[in-house]
């Protein structure tokens, strides 16, 4: 069992493929290719995060069918239905320079150039130019949405979950 602290969701098994114990999975990730060549996933149990071997991997369509640790049938497979696969930071795609993951950003506080505490990051949505920064503003039942570009965002700084904007006009 394996207790690290960040962990990126790449799929969701759906249900078993075949007699061989495959499961169909369901990508969540920006490249369906991520799967390919992959040696290991982890399931989140109560206890913790387990780590499993991938013994194959292939790509199906939209699909990608995996098989698991020791199983080799489909009543085995079966006991990965409905789970989430996830993938460690460390074996995570590598970003371009001011690239961001979403869990990265999500909660970081949103503070001006001025110092201002404008709110938290509770939402992240593609407006298809550009990812735009959902902040439940502090001590408000209100939200601001904060267009991740340049003209926007200042500085982004992940260790200390802060990032700072500059107010241009219009965005309050």
């Amino acid at each position: 069992m394996e207790d690290k602290k960040d962990y990126f969701i790449i799929g969701k098994v759906l249900k078993p493929f075949g007699i061989v114990g495959e499961i169909k999975v369901l990508p969540i990730t920006d490249s369906i290719n991520r799967f390919e060549g992959i040696k290991y996933v982890y399931i989140k149990k109560p206890e913790g995060y387990i780590k499993i071997p991938v013994k194959s991997s292939r790509i199906a369509h939209r699909f990608v069918l995996l098989k698991l640790g020791e199983t080799g049938n489909r009543d085995e497979a079966e006991k990965y239905r409905d789970e989430y696969l996830y993938i460690d930071r460390e074996n995570a795609a590598k970003l371009p320079e001011n690239s961001y993951y979403y869990y990265d950003i999500w909660k970081c506080q949103v503070v001006t150039t001025e110092g201002e505490v404008l709110g938290v990051v509770e939402d992240i949505q593609n407006a298809g130019s550009c990812d735009v920064y959902v902040v439940r503003l502090k001590g408000k039942d209100d939200t601001l949405m904060i267009p991740a570009i340049s003209d926007v965002i200042k500085r982004i700084d992940i260790k200390l979950k802060r990032i700072e904007i500059e107010l241009i006009e219009g965005l309050i």
